[in-house]
């Protein structure tokens, strides 16, 4: 029987390394598939079989040529390894070109044809091989190096020192003098270094991505509870203007009726016209109101389908519906600059146009010469659709709150509406993931910009 040499215990022990590093690899291959941590598992499997089975239990020379079933066994197992391990470690850098079944297939019909070559794999005619596998493992960890530029905190730069190590120490024993059996034994001891290197790198890479997910829902949970919190008390203040609006109104409704029936009992029929015409602009304002409120609740639901959108043909659109309820004249008070395509849904950006333009003319309507102008240009990868007008301004200090629902920041009863308007555009341009905000200053007019991501 063959005694059991040196080096010959370090193939086995590094054999077991093997073992428990494709273990390892083969655990977190369904958590990230991706990595091709199968690609690796495969190869570091392939290298325990070789130094585990081929010596300790099979016996087997590790010196003998290729002629024989035993060395053939040996370079379809070692190629194997070293071909899958190249295929692994390129897709766990992020080369998804060539496909990892090419490039194995390239390296493993690469290695067979240098051994047919060469006839004999054995002494001084397997410099070519391992020469060629030293090449490899300096290219993977050149590989690492790049990974961590991209990745700086997963642990790639110990996986590149593993595998640089490779060439150091094989190519070190081939110089100290170790003849092909020792050389191929001492090799196991390399190539696990490099396998825990890249095992470290995995740990560190689902390490880092736990810690940034982890730094997400945090993130998120935080923005979600402002997100609420803002939203509650939005309700509350919403639920108190809406019960003192319609409480105001259907209150003085009821009054109005008791006047209207008197008057008619008195046989005072101008008088009851008089308030019945009164009721009647009150209830209309109402049913505003009721419609402006239906509309908010949309706005806020539902889903959002963009598709890319011709802005002339929607702005066209929206003076359309604002001539039905203005007059034909809301065509020769609107002009419209560059009208660039946008990304949305045509059913709410018509409604942002309606109310903003709609807005727009409401407040220009007492200047000498009404004018509205609308444009949309490039900003920010994206684009900003801007609604300007010469009407009565605002207080800048206050453009904050010309988007809260029921907010009106001039003396009551001076405008018409329900003080929804503004508050709906904000919803649908945030549900598109745009900002809307608007500049002013009292007498000068008023500008609203809608900014819409590309």
């Amino acid at each position: 029987m063959t005694e059991l040499g040196f080096t010959d215990g370090f193939a086995i022990t590094a054999g077991l390394v093997h073992a428990f590093v494709a273990g390892v690899f083969l655990r977190f291959r369904s958590v990230r598939r991706e990595w091709g941590l199968g690609w690796l598992a495969g190869a570091y499997a392939a290298s325990a079989v070789l130094n585990l089975l081929y010596w300790p239990v099979l016996r087997l020379p590790m010196a003998s040529g290729f002629d024989t079933w035993h060395g053939l066994f040996l370079l379809i197992v070692g190629v194997t390894a070293i071909a899958a391990l190249l295929a692994g470690v390129r897709q766990y850098t992020g080369h998804e070109r060539p496909k990892a079944w090419a490039v194995f297939a390239t390296v493993w019909l690469g290695f067979v044809a240098l051994a047919a070559s060469r006839m004999q794999w054995v002494e001084q005619d397997a410099l070519p091989g391992n020469l060629a596998g030293c090449v490899i493992f300096v290219y993977m960890a050149w590989l690492f190096v790049q990974a961590r530029r991209r990745e700086p905190q997963s642990g790639h730069g110990l996986a590149a020192a593993m595998l640089a190590l490779y060439p150091l120490l094989v190519l070190g024993g081939m110089a100290v003098g170790m003849n092909q059996h020792d050389v191929r034994q001492w090799a196991a001891v390399p190539f696990a270094l490099a396998g825990l290197g890249v095992m470290s790198a995995t740990m560190g890479r689902l390490r880092a991505q736990a810690r940034e997910l982890t730094a997400t829902l945090e993130s998120r949970v935080a923005e979600r509870t402002q997100q609420l919190s803002e939203m509650i008390s939005s309700l509350e203040s919403f639920n108190s203007m809406v019960s003192h609006d319609l409480r105001g109104s259907l209150g003085g409704l009821a009054g109005l009726s008791d006047v209207a029936l008197q008057a008619i009992d008195a046989g005072d029929t101008a008088r009851a016209r008089q308030v019945i015409g009164v009721v009647r602009r009150e209830t209309g304002q109402l049913a505003s109101l009721v419609s402006d409120l239906l509309l908010l609740a949309r706005a806020s639901q539902g889903e959002v389908h963009k598709q890319s959108l011709n802005l002339s043909t929607l702005v066209g659109e929206a003076l359309e519906q604002l001539a039905i309820s203005q007059g034909d004249e809301v065509r020769h008070r609107v002009s419209c600059g560059e009208m660039l395509p946008v990304q949305a849904d045509p059913v709410l950006l018509r409604q942002v146009l309606v109310n903003l333009v709609g807005n727009a003319l409401k407040f220009s309507r007492q200047s000498s010469e009404p004018q509205v102008h609308l444009q949309a240009r490039p900003q920010q990868n994206g684009v900003v659709i801007s609604v300007q007008d010469n009407g009565v301004g605002f207080d800048p200090a206050r453009a904050a709150e010309l988007f809260e629902p029921f907010k009106r920041l001039h003396a009551p009863g001076r405008f018409e509406g329900s003080g929804v308007g503004l508050t709906i555009v904000r919803r649908i341009v945030e549900r598109h993931g745009g900002r809307v905000w608007a500049d002013g200053a009292p007498g000068r007019g008023a500008t609203f910009s809608v900014w819409l991501p590309a």
